[in-house]
């Protein structure tokens, strides 16, 4: 078991580019998966929204409708009607902006791509060599261009939380504002 509150190695301790790589691997690979949590977060919590919304805007619906008829309704009936609307308004807004399916990049590339980028690589560095260069290791390449791929995973991670999470917030500023949609109703049972 490895303690996670432990400093990361000084770069002054890294042995080799590989020791380097290592260390970046993991740097990368820690951040990918806090943004991939990010997004799973607000994935949650947008489905908790969700269903608070429609529980309450399909209670309220039902009980304004229950009382068409009865005497002295027409405020309650009104009121919980705005409030009903609104609510289903918020909920589609949520299913719209935020839990739509969106496509995510994998943090590492298939198999079968990384097969055939070593091939290339391969004939690279013999053909490098051959005219006397000294190329890097295939390895060492191959690990810098699954790093660039990690970076760009992690980036998307990130901008799809913070884009969740804006939406989100516009929905919670507007389950704030219930109590005008109440209003609302009340001043147009007034006048009928």
């Amino acid at each position: 078991m490895t303690d996670e509150k432990k400093p990361p190695q000084d770069a002054a301790v890294l042995k080799s580019d590989m020791d380097c790589l290592d260390f970046i691997e993991a740097q990368g690979q820690r951040n990918a998966a806090f943004s991939l949590e990010g997004l799973e977060l607000m994935s949650k919590r947008a489905h908790a929204l969700l269903t608070l919304l429609l529980g309450g805007a399909g209670a309220t619906g039902a009980y304004a409708l229950g009382q068409i008829g009865k005497p002295d309704s027409a405020w309650t009936v009104w009121a919980l009607g705005g409030v009903s609307f609104w609510w289903f308004f918020l909920a589609a807004w949520v299913v719209v902006k935020v839990l739509r399916t969106q496509e995510v990049r994998p943090p590492a590339c298939d198999g079968q791509a990384l097969l055939e980028q070593s091939r290339a690589l391969n004939d690279y560095v013999r053909d490098a060599k051959l005219e006397g260069e000294s190329p890097p290791e295939v390895l060492t390449m191959l690990r810098e261009g699954e790093l660039k791929n990690l970076q760009i995973a992690g980036a998307g991670y990130k901008a799809a939380s913070i884009a969740m999470a804006h939406a989100l917030d516009s929905a919670y500023r507007g389950a704030a504002c219930t109590p005008v949609w109440a209003l609302l109703g009340l001043a147009l049972a007034r006048n009928f």
